[in-house]
């Protein structure tokens, strides 16, 4: 112990004299341990810390599929047909539970508030292991429909909303225009499904009458399920039990337009964290990858700081052998001075860390799963100081050998050449062109990487949409009371004219506003979360082709809904206003359904549909483009435009849509204004379309930009290594350059001389990082938009952007080499 501590004083004291190593190391290693460390608590947050519940290995997610169809669903989900049927007797699955996010509207004394909340099965939180703070959870019969009149609020919901009051359990609340009554308060930190939720409302999973089922018309649904395995079953087990359930069921016709035509139906079951995570786990990988390299990059430069170094310290290194040293002494010394040095860099690390864990809490996309599970914790400074024990050895393992093999006899004579060994031997001078070579190919890979991911975003931001977003204010309107269910009722009737007259009112009057130069409402808009299909016969057969039925996203909309959003006009023309009193019905299509469902030539094709009041004609008056509703990723779906008339007509949640000659965000006062003054009562969310677009490409944005930060920091650490050895070479090669140039060499030759040395292995790097990169981009495949893994600008700007940073780091020591004074040189030495 007394010999370790002494030689890490003589550490400290080696530091101490050598302040420009000590810097330019701390540097290096303290950018790279900081930079894995960050990704290491996103990656382990996100995809590796257990969820915060009892038996959270036994909790999985349940969703099924058509194999080999294309579904409309944004997201997997269980039918309630499978729900029901395998919950009647699992052999694998002790608990089932349902839940779906949602929005609800509460009235506050300081007015109606908008809040993210959740309707869960009673099941649910029982099976979670959550237990109240304050009164109670529900109760097994409080899903049923009639008897669903509670609430329970989170722990920030009830501080927030409520200001923490411990009455307000039992209290009344109106919530969506309904009574509900306070039932208890959970926990802090129970936030199921996610940080966003301040409240929970009962639900059931419906059961379709049986004889409804039989008869293709069961009303079928969809849901976010989860369960909770039996001891000892894997998800495999269950999964093939809940896909036998699911083939025991009728599939009415809804089951094709949920989950699209294709086979029998499979269940799936993953565990719940690597369903939460689906969407962003390749990202996180590329990015764990990516700052892999940055550190090996961080290892390699300080490893050849060691080793330009050791020149200088030959001959001490030489005394201390000559008056007894071992070999494996002075080894011990050296591998003490790069831990001492690695582990002072993990402290910067972490310090860094710190901060851009913070950065990317703030930064990364509000969908971001698990975002609140990231934390400096036990498990990540466990991993920081691993890292730092790894860069130790890392970057001086291969310095130390060096330093403990040389030849007394020639060190002592002041050998210089490959007989000496040591720093100054010929397979010490390998070494460090191997490492430049390895810190080349490390940042080529991270380059061609970055670039890849670039490229793809560029392309994911620029595809049309079949809308512009520039210059459009939304505005998603709940009018609570509105029940859609009552609409057939004479009361259901009253309130849909409510709205019609309200939605009306608000178009006229936001219409005459200045500035406002369109607008429209509907029950959708592009990438708002609300989806309308609809299923019936297609309107169009070829010949000798047998009828099928159409499936298609259903737009209730509004005259000027078209013009506001700058749908592409592809053919015929959009609606009017003399179309919402017409005899016929008048259609929008996009192009994907009138590929799909209408002749060649669709305009004026008109076509009869059979509903309970007999055949309607309809007519198809215009094609638009094909609207990416649900994000510029998503394949086109076939979509139908059809006006806000007859039975077709808006709930209490509908959207108005305000295209102004300026700045969006100008248009949402006015619009908050008027229903206020209109509807007092009901709630309004304004939100710049430009947002959502934004907002939908956020994940992607912050891989690439997290990425291309990678990348530019290895092609920084590899230029300064570069740049720091080439530097130290020359310093120590006075003597040599001298005598060159006192024979004769010009400076142009000791330039090249000292260029070639270096770019000599940044080439050989360039190569092999090529290579690596044709191989390993291939993994990037699903995380790549528009763009192959071979892509030839990407492999083509790696060595664009790497080359003239290498010219460049050779330059400046190679100029001070072409100025050195022959007899300087030699008279110093």
């Amino acid at each position: 112990m007394e010999t370790l501590l002494r030689d890490i004083r003589y550490a400290f004291a080696m530091m101490r004299r050598n302040k420009g190593f000590t810097a330019a190391g701390l540097l290096t290693l303290g950018l790279g341990i900081g930079a894995t460390t960050a990704v290491f608590s996103v990656v382990y947050g996100v995809l590796l810390r257990p969820l915060p519940y009892p038996t959270a290995d036994r909790l999985v997610r349940l969703s099924e599929e058509h194999p080999g169809a294309v579904s409309p669903l944004r997201v997997p989900m269980l039918s309630n047909l499978t729900y029901h049927a395998w919950s009647e007797g699992p052999r694998t699955i002790d608990a089932f539970a349902a839940y779906s996010s949602q929005q609800i509207t509460i009235a506050l004394p300081d007015g109606p508030a908008r809040v993210v909340a959740a309707a869960v099965t009673p099941s649910l939180f029982p099976m979670v292991g959550a237990t109240p703070a304050l009164g109670r959870f529900f109760q097994p019969d409080e899903g049923a429909e009639g008897n669903d009149g509670v609430l329970v609020l989170s722990d920030r919901g009830w501080r927030e909303r409520f200001s923490a009051d411990p009455a307000v359990v039992g209290r009344g609340v109106i919530v969506d225009g309904r009574p509900y009554v306070v039932v208890g308060v959970a926990r802090p930190g129970f936030d199921f499904p996610d940080h966003r939720t301040l409240a929970w409302t009962p639900m059931a999973v419906r059961r379709p009458a049986p004889d409804a089922v039989a008869g293709g018309r069961g009303l079928m649904g969809v849901v976010n399920a989860l369960a909770r395995l039996r001891p000892g079953a894997t998800p495999a087990q269950a999964g093939a039990e809940g896909t036998a359930a699911a083939r025991t069921t009728i599939r009415p016709m809804a089951a094709n337009l949920l989950f699209g035509v294709g086979g029998p139906p499979v269940v799936h079951v993953r565990g719940m964290v690597d369903e939460m995570t689906a969407s962003i786990r390749p990202a996180l990988l590329v990015l764990a990858a990516g700052v892999a390299c940055v550190l090996l990059i961080a290892c390699a430069n300080v490893a050849n700081l060691f080793l330009a170094r050791g020149v200088a310290r030959q001959r001490e290194l030489t005394v201390r052998a000559a008056i007894g040293a071992s070999a494996s002494r002075i080894a011990r010394q050296l591998v003490t001075e790069s831990l001492v040095l690695s582990l002072a860099g993990g402290a910067l690390g972490l310090g860094l860390a710190w901060a851009l864990v913070r950065f990317a809490q703030t930064s990364a996309a509000r969908d971001f799963p698990r975002l609140d599970a990231i934390a400096l914790d036990g498990p990540v400074l466990a991993f920081t100081a691993a890292t730092s024990l790894f860069t130790a050895l890392a970057a001086g393992l291969a310095p130390a050998l060096r330093g403990s093999r040389f030849n007394l006899a020639e060190s002592l004579h002041g050998g210089d050449g490959a007989s000496a060994g040591g720093f100054r031997g010929l397979r010490a001078r390998r070494l460090r062109d191997g490492l430049l070579a390895a810190e080349a190919a490390f940042a080529v890979l991270l380059l061609v990487a970055a670039t890849l991911l670039a490229r793809s975003f560029v392309r994911l931001t620029h595809v049309d949409a079949g809308y512009t977003a520039e210059h459009v204010m939304t505005a998603l309107v709940y009018v609570p009371g509105y029940d859609a269910a009552q609409t057939n009722t004479p009361e259901g009737n009253a309130k849909a004219e409510h709205i019609a007259a309200l939605v009306s009112t608000l178009l006229d009057r936001s219409r005459a506003t200045p500035g406002v130069t369109a607008a429209g409402a509907g029950n959708m808009m592009p990438l708002d979360g609300a989806t309308s299909i609809a299923g019936f016969p297609a309107p169009w057969t070829a010949p000798g082709a047998a009828p099928v039925s159409a499936r298609a996203l259903r737009y209730t909309v509004t005259p000027g809904y078209a013009e506001a959003l700058d749908l592409r006009l592809r053919r015929g023309r959009l609606f009017t206003e003399a179309d919402i009193t017409s005899g016929t019905r008048a259609w929008i299509v996009n192009e994907e359904f009138a590929r799909l469902y209408l002749p060649p030539d669709p305009v004026n094709y008109r076509f009869e549909q059979k509903t309970d009041n007999g055949p309607v004609a309809n007519e198809v008056v215009g094609v638009v483009g094909n609207v990416l509703k649900d994000g510029n990723d998503r394949k086109p779906q076939p979509e139908v435009y059809l006006l806000t008339r007859d039975r077709g007509r808006l709930s209490g949640r509908f959207e108005i849509v305000l295209r102004g000659a300026g700045s969006a965000a100008a248009l949402a006062p006015g619009i908050r204004g008027l229903l206020r003054e209109l509807e007092p009562a009901a709630a309004v969310e304004t939100v710049a379309l430009s947002q959502r677009v934004a907002a939908s490409v956020d994940q992607p944005r912050f891989a690439t930009t997290v990425l291309a930060t990678f990348a530019l920091l290895a092609l920084a650490l590899a230029s300064i290594g570069l740049y720091g050895v080439l530097s130290y070479n020359v310093s120590q090669r006075r003597r040599e350059l001298g005598v060159r140039a006192a024979l004769g060499a010009a400076k142009g030759d000791l330039v090249r001389l000292v260029v070639r040395e270096g770019l000599g292995a940044t080439t050989i790097g360039l190569a092999a990082g090529l290579v690596a990169a044709a191989g390993l981009t291939r993994l990037m495949q699903s995380v790549l938009f528009g763009v192959g893994p071979l892509d030839l600008i990407a492999f083509a700007a790696a060595p664009a952007l790497l080359i003239p940073v290498a010219v460049v780091a050779c330059l400046i020591p190679a100029r001070r080499a072409a100025r050195t004074n022959p007899l300087e040189a030699l008279r110093s030495e």
